[in-house]
This record gives C-alpha cells, sequence and structure tokens, in this order.
C-alpha cells in the first residue's frame, strides 16, 4: 500500500460478529476479505485499513443524534464488536464504491455506519438511498452536520468529499440556510473557488466574499479536523476580489516550509520570520483548476500567503 494515500473517509460499523474470526466469515460470504488490519474486495479498487474494536457499552449512545430509531439503536447498543475502516477515497468521487462496499458490510450483518469525519450514523438502506440517490441534499443531510458557538454556525464533514467546510456568523436559521446551499453548490459543482471571490445563495440574498481559514475548531489529529479548512462568509455585500489569470502554489507548500523553519528554530516563529518565508518561498503558477487538483492530491489546504502571519497561528494551536 502507498504511504501517499488519503484516508479521507472513516466509517465506524457495529454489527452482529462478536469477534474477528465471526467478521472474517460474514464478511467473506459477502465477497470482503478481511486480513489483519486491511479489508479488500477485487471490486472495490481500494485497501481499507480495518481495526476491530470490541464493545464497551457506548455503541447505542455513539447513534444516539435521532438518526435511528429506538429499536435500530437498542440493536446497534448490543452489537456483538465493530470495525472502524479508513478508507483512500473522497466520499463523492467514489460514492458507488462505498456504497457496494457499505452493501456488503450490511449482508455481513452490520447494523448500522457511522461517518467519523462528522459522527452522523445511519442503517445501512439510509446510506444506500444517500449514496445512490442522485440527491445532493440528502447526501449532504446524511453526512455534514452544523454546529452553532457564540454566533457563528460551522458545517463538519465536508472533508469527507475533499472539500472546506464553510461558517458564517448570522442568526441560525439563516445560518442554516446560507450553509445549506453552499455546501450542496460545492458538493453537486464542485466549483473552483479561492479567497476573494463571492457566493451569493439567490438573487434577494446579498453576496457574501469567500476567505479559507485554517480549521480551528478541532486538533489535527481528530476525525472531525477539517485539513482543506473552511471558508468564511463575510458580511452581507461583500466585493469580489480581482483574480489573476494563475494560481501561485508554494512548492513545497508554505505551512509545511513553515513547520520545517520552527522544527529546526526549536522555538515559534516571529512575525517577520514568516513574512520573510512567505515573501521568498518558491511558486509554481498553475491553473486554477490543476491547484485544487494538487490539493486534494496532497490531502490538506496550504495557508493562505496574505494571511500567512495569522493562519499560521491558527494551525499552531490546533
Amino acid at each position: 500500500m502507498a504511504d501517499d494515500l488519503v484516508y479521507a473517509v472513516r466509517l465506524f460499523v457495529p454489527g452482529t460478529a462478536a469477534d474477528p474470526t465471526q467478521w472474517q466469515d460474514a464478511l467473506g460470504r459477502s465477497g470482503l476479505t478481511l486480513d489483519g488490519d486491511s479489508l479488500t474486495s477485487q471490486h472495490l479498487g481500494f485497501r481499507a485499513l480495518a481495526e476491530w474494536v470490541a464493545n464497551d457499552g457506548s455503541f447505542g449512545d455513539s447513534f444516539g443524534y435521532g438518526t435511528v430509531t429506538p429499536q435500530e439503536q437498542r440493536a446497534i447498543a448490543g452489537a456483538g464488536s465493530a470495525l472502524v475502516l479508513d478508507l483512500p477515497v473522497y466520499l463523492g468521487a467514489a460514492a458507488d464504491q462505498v456504497a457496494a462496499l457499505i452493501a456488503a458490510l450490511g449482508d455481513a450483518g452490520a447494523l448500522g455506519v457511522r461517518l467519523e469525519q462528522s459522527k452522523l450514523g445511519w442503517t445501512v438502506p439510509r446510506w444506500m438511498q444517500a449514496l445512490q440517490g442522485g440527491d445532493p441534499w440528502l447526501l449532504y443531510r446524511s453526512t455534514v452536520v452544523v454546529l452553532q458557538d457564540g454566533g457563528v454556525s460551522r458545517s463538519c464533514g465536508m472533508h469527507a468529499f475533499g472539500l472546506p467546510d464553510a461558517e458564517v456568523e448570522a442568526p441560525p436559521a439563516e445560518a442554516n440556510r446560507l450553509l445549506g446551499v453552499f455546501n450542496v453548490y460545492q458538493l453537486a459543482e464542485d466549483p473552483v473557488l479561492v479567497t476573494g471571490d463571492t457566493f451569493q445563495p439567490d438573487m434577494d440574498t446579498p453576496r457574501r466574499r469567500l476567505e479559507r481559514w485554517p480549521d480551528a475548531g478541532y486538533p489535527q489529529d481528530h476525525a472531525c479536523h477539517n485539513p482543506f479548512g473552511a471558508w468564511r462568509l463575510g458580511p452581507e455585500g461583500g466585493v469580489a476580489d480581482p483574480r489573476r489569470e494563475l494560481r501561485l502554489v508554494f512548492v513545497p507548500a508554505l505551512v509545511a516550509v513553515l513547520t520545517a523553519a520552527e522544527r529546526q528554530a526549536g522555538r515559534p516563529l516571529h512575525r517577520d520570520e514568516v513574512e520573510r518565508l512567505t515573501s521568498g518561498g518558491a511558486c509554481m503558477a498553475m491553473q486554477y483548476g490543476d491547484a485544487q487538483h494538487l490539493e486534494r492530491t496532497r490531502g490538506y489546504a496550504d495557508i493562505e500567503p496574505e494571511l500567512a502571519w495569522s493562519q499560521w497561528q491558527v494551525l499552531r494551536s490546533a
């Protein structure tokens, strides 16, 4: 297995099997092979990392957000054990493959599947409907949650698709509408967006300027941490910045340069050091779509050079 694969989707799968041997037998009858720490199938096209987890009494609570019925939750609470699967795919591009995997897991006794990037868990039939139904709104509501904190609403879970989350300061109902339309736009259209672009959900709603920031909501080793950051939707009436013809991309990534410099210094970098490394960094001019593809292949977003000092502080504290 290549070391540079991006494992973007983590699934928590409680099932009727009580131990790894029972999982192996059940999965084998469903066309899957569980071999130590990997799960494979000739039909999937990828190898998932697998970890067996004993039922510690918390399985039912992990599906306690109203996404399954009380009867289904009780069945999950009494599961024999679970598998945690890490998939080297993005959910949108590999929706059919993930759906095939979840269907096979259901045949092997899976009682539910939770997406760890957002902590949303559903039954196998609901996942099949969301992944194969062709409705981006259903897919969004099945995979992404919106959290409120101090007047700011923020989505969580878009990194399973290789996309940034989004946040906005607005009343909760309006925030849910704005974030929903914006994120479904990302899922359905996969637009190439950059800091300085604007967005409006309809012609009657004022535009808001977009600015991408690192994810400050979760530690970097947390499943809910979005390595692609979050779009901040600015105040109403935002004006778009002009775009360059090509996008300048730091090679290596600016965040990697700053991380290496700080490690070598053995202390936090000073502002003038960050600014000097930013202004002197090597860049490559790329088409915007090619830059987006590079980012997803790498598995994380770089910081914005114009906001390098402020965004570096966010990354360091995450």
